[in-house]
């Protein structure tokens, strides 16, 4: 066993152990647990059985082990990041709406609402008049 093996399965147990405990602490929910666990058990298993893989890297038509775990983490990867896109707009979204409903709750009745002075100087014919 090589070094790099030996570094990769202690951050894969450290991981499944920092998972584990994000579990506990209800930080992950059951479904982000179970797809972060199965990303570290992978790594792990690459990295304990390298020689079981070597039958799948030659019909993929990739020359070594290290280039097939690097496309497939890429590809986690860039899944990774658009599903983070889609819960970021998301929450944005919610923010923005909650904060638009606490700014019109918040308004005196009765009072006009005026626009912001950068607001005022975008309009056409806004501003001052003469």
């Amino acid at each position: 066993m090589t070094g790099i093996q030996l570094v990769t399965i202690a951050v894969a147990l450290l991981m499944l152990f920092i998972t584990y405990t994000a579990l506990r602490r209800h930080e992950l929910r059951t479904y982000e647990y179970a797809i972060w666990t199965l990303i570290w058990l992978g790594l792990l298993f690459v990295s304990v059985f390298p020689d079981l893989l070597r039958g799948i890297i030659g019909p993929l038509h990739v020359i070594r082990l290290l280039d097939l775990v690097t496309i497939v983490g890429l590809l986690v990867i860039g899944i990774l990041v658009f599903s983070l896109n889609r819960v970021l707009r998301r929450l944005e979204d919610r923010v923005a709406t909650i904060v638009r409903r606490l700014a019109l709750d918040s308004r005196v009745p009765g009072e006009p609402v005026e626009p912001r002075p950068a607001d005022r100087e975008d309009r056409p014919g806004g501003g001052t008049s003469p």
